[in-house]
């Protein structure tokens, strides 16, 4: 096990002693999930124990399906047809759903896993039921990005010249009764970002006088019923705005000189810039994702192919040096957090997954392992489990699934698939779990 306690690189421009917050955006737009075979078999290589409970959920480079994987069986038991091939695909805040976003046919489908939680007073029922495409769908020009937390997720529609861009919110109860929560309608087009916490919405805005269609500043809107009041524009700017992120504390957002950080208080939103450090303005680079973990209040920030720690306690962003000999000139591919946060999972180009362990004061390489032989044309994707350790990685070219127990650091098998998987979620009940070390 590598272990590395960092030198600090401090941040300067923030000075703020509380902790800040950092999760994922999608970076790469010309992703989008689609197509497993119909019919889909069981040509897969099961253990003799399979006690892992949910659905996996792909779509395939392979054709305009969406495919429904029982992970206890092993076995595709759905799929339904959607728009086109190879759809970016996300689980509901509820993770009930799986959220289809077709980019380029200005769609955004809904597939229900079958897990249905029905709210009981202080508890719930569990009901188990066939996965269905379900009656409901949202249109727009260009789907692009989608956040979620807690109980509440957003989409953002980037717009058109004289198509502007807007918001559409939703829970796993609205989606159940085929609606959104709330829709916001933007000023203009831009390819945007937006966070929802509760009934607040952080959304960007651009100037009608920024070059290109990346924002420049940041905006709050409160729910009211269907829709979200103005609140207040922040004067600190966020040029060329990409990437977001919103935990229990913190809202954040992606800027060309460093991270937007915006906090509340008794006196409303306030919000500060953190500087890019010298690593990051030397490379010519800037933050366009920003990974993080509510329950840890572990972030990190994706800056190309090269990742940073921002251990926010203490004001100081460290360099993660991930890389090892064999894979010293890899390129990132899938990035995220295991369901405790206490661990991030990295997935490259050369088809290793390296395993970083956060402690307090320092980080470990805690595993490095090969997961997946040979390139091909597609980029294999990665999802995580909200209840255990496992990490679920597509492979494209050699059409399987590979799972991965996060925390031990080992392959645990390898489902065969008819078709090329294209991108992949979790979906099932959000039990609760302490194995949590």
């Amino acid at each position: 096990m590598k272990l590395t306690t960092l030198p600090a690189i401090k941040m300067s421009a923030l000075a703020v002693a509380a902790a800040l917050t950092l999760s994922a955006c999608g970076e790469n737009l010309s992703v989008e999930l689609t197509n497993p075979p119909v019919g889909g078999g069981d040509g897969h290589d099961h253990g003799d124990d399979h006690d892992r409970s949910g659905r996996l959920v792909f779509t395939s480079h392979d054709s305009d399906h969406a495919y429904v994987l029982d992970l206890h069986d092993e076995v595709i038991i759905a799929d339904f047809h959607l728009t086109g091939p190879a759809a970016r695909i996300y689980p509901s805040p509820g993770y009930r759903y799986a959220i289809a976003i077709e980019r380029s046919a200005g769609v955004v489908s809904f597939i229900d896993s079958g897990f249905e939680t029905e709210a009981h007073g202080d508890h719930g029922h569990y009901h188990e039921h066939d996965p269905s495409l379900i009656d409901f769908q949202l249109f727009g020009e260009l789907p692009t990005h989608y956040d979620w937390f807690e109980t509440r997720g957003a989409v953002f529609f980037d717009g058109v010249s004289g198509v502007p861009a807007k918001v559409d919110a939703l829970s796993d109860h609205s989606l159940s009764e085929g609606r959104v929560l709330a829709s916001l309608e933007l000023e203009r087009n831009q390819h945007g970002a937006a966070e929802i916490r509760g009934n607040d919405l952080f959304v960007s805005y651009r100037s009608a006088d920024v070059d290109g269609v990346l924002p420049d500043f940041v905006e709050v809107y409160e729910r009211h019923s269907d829709h979200f009041d103005f609140v207040q524009r922040f004067e600190e700017p966020c040029l060329g705005l990409h990437g977001s992120a919103v935990t229990s504390v913190y809202v954040t957002f992606g800027c060309r000189d460093g991270v937007l950080v915006i906090t509340e208080d008794d006196a409303g939103f306030t919000a500060a810039k953190l500087a890019n450090p010298a690593s990051i303005t030397e490379a010519n680079s800037r933050v366009g994702t920003i990974y993080a973990h509510d329950n840890t209040q572990n972030f990190v920030g994706r800056a190309g192919h090269e990742l940073y720690w921002l251990h926010l306690d203490d004001g100081d962003m460290h360099h993660i040096e991930w890389r090892g000999e064999e894979n010293a000139d890899a390129h990132i591919h899938a990035a995220g957090f295991n369901y405790s946060g206490n661990r991030f999972a990295i997935l490259d180009s050369t088809g290793h997954l390296t395993i970083v362990r956060f402690r307090t004061d320092h980080y470990e390489i805690q595993s490095e392992m090969h997961v997946i032989d040979e390139m091909g044309e597609h980029a294999p994707t990665m999802a995580f489990s909200p209840i255990s350790h496992d990490a679920f990685i597509t492979d494209p070219l050699a059409q399987e699934v590979i799972i991965v127990d996060l925390h031990d650091g080992l392959v645990e098998d390898r489902i065969s698939l008819e078709f090329s998987p294209a991108g992949v979620s979790w979906h099932g009940f959000l039990e609760e779990d302490d194995h949590n070390h």
